[in-house]
């Protein structure tokens, strides 16, 4: 994947490599038995103006009262299993991407996918493991053919994966809706994109870690064909500005609602910069910005006030 971005953004910048914990290090030992990840950033590039990796994996996690409460709010005490508490012992990893986009006509670009498990306090043999992830575009220009291809792309895999009256209640539609209703601000009442996918509380089993693998194998895919398409269109310095105005809003999200901006900023001696790697490189904030009726601007935040069907 990192090759790939390198080569479509054709800039000498490569990415950066920042390991930190049991990664900081290529003691094999240190990789396998401690926390830690790898952080790798590409700025400034031709394509990509800030773009960011990020592999993150916990163990031996102590779940506080707060995170065990908010686990508890979403599990289905109908399903049975263990019921996560305070103090259950956890193991996590994660692997994520987001590309903000130079030209204004290229979506930012972001997904992630997660397994998180957790293991009882009191009782050795009872645990639980769940998957977690999406996939989702924030565009600052509509060009509909684009994010329509995008979202019958996720609908193709998700359908190969979840038919109708699947175990797990799943659909690209079920998905899509998620989306939509997790990448919220409600003080805007609008949407930070136009979504894709989104999924958490996945039972981790064998058919779920294949359609976890698929959602992170599409990543390339479905958003490389838009680089190539418009990563060299020309654009104004207004429409540049209206990108950074965006922009905005989706810094917004990160800090205020954010699951996993909260999550990280929650632990002892944060890394703040890896947790806040996903912020975008530019932004502005004009007080009272309204785009001007009948604009393209203006359109985008129609969308984005009522989501629409891209299938």
């Amino acid at each position: 994947m990192i090759s790939k971005i390198e080569q479509a953004d054709g800039s000498e910048n490569a990415f950066s490599m920042d390991g930190w914990g049991g990664f900081a290090s290529d003691n094999e030992d240190d990789q396998q038995s401690k926390s830690g990840g790898i952080t790798r950033v590409i700025q400034g590039g031709n394509v990509v103006e800030k773009g960011a990796c990020s592999l993150t994996v916990i163990r031996n996690g102590v779940l506080t009262a707060d995170r065990a409460a908010t686990i508890q709010g979403r599990q289905k005490q109908e399903d049975g299993g263990l019921v996560v508490k305070e103090g259950d012992s956890y193991s996590a990893a994660a692997l994520s991407v987001v590309l903000h986009t130079r030209n204004p006509f290229v979506p930012t670009f972001r997904s992630d996918v997660r397994i998180f498990f957790v293991k009882s306090a009191t009782d050795d043999s009872s645990a639980t493991a769940w998957f977690g992830g999406g996939s989702d575009l924030t565009p600052y220009y509509l060009i509909d053919e684009d994010i329509s291809k995008f979202h019958k792309d996720l609908k193709s895999m998700c359908d190969s994966h979840f038919p109708e009256n699947n175990e797990y209640d799943l659909s690209h539609a079920k998905m899509k809706q998620l989306c939509d209703e997790y990448f919220y601000l409600p003080a805007r009442s609008e949407h930070r994109g136009t979504g894709g996918i989104f999924f958490d509380d996945l039972p981790a089993t064998t058919s779920t870690l294949s359609f976890v693998k698929d959602v992170a194998q599409g990543w390339m895919p479905s958003w490389l064909p838009i680089v190539e398409k418009n990563g060299n269109r020309e654009f104004t310095d207004e429409q540049k500005h209206w990108q950074c105005l965006r922009r905005g809003r989706y810094l917004e999200f990160n800090l205020l609602y954010d699951r996993g901006v909260k999550f990280g900023l929650a632990n002892n001696n944060p890394r703040v910069e890896g947790v806040m790697v996903s912020a975008p490189p530019k932004i502005a904030f004009d007080y009272n910005h309204v785009p001007e009726e009948g604009s393209e601007e203006e359109r985008l935040v129609k969308v984005l006030k009522q989501p629409k069907d891209w299938c």
